[in-house]
């Protein structure tokens, strides 16, 4: 749940579930809430997804971000 501590927002966390680089686009999921939503980032953070995610694949881990739903955004 979205909560507001101190003029900071606190998000949820969502799992980096599929990173689309032709579009530029994360698809996150949070399982625990059943949600799952697509996030537009720049071409900077695309590939800087994309090399953290491609090195947890091979350190079988998963990527997780908080996520801030009424904004929209990836603050963490």
């Amino acid at each position: 749940m979205l909560e507001m501590e101190n003029d900071y927002s606190v998000g949820e966390l969502f799992m980096i579930e599929e990173i689309d680089a032709e579009s530029n686009k994360l698809i996150l999921a949070n399982y625990v809430f059943n949600k799952r939503k697509e996030v537009s980032v720049s071409e900077e953070r695309i590939a800087f997804y994309a090399q953290q995610f491609d090195q947890a694949v091979e350190n079988n881990l998963f990527l997780f971000v908080e996520y801030d739903e009424r904004r929209g955004v990836i603050i963490g």
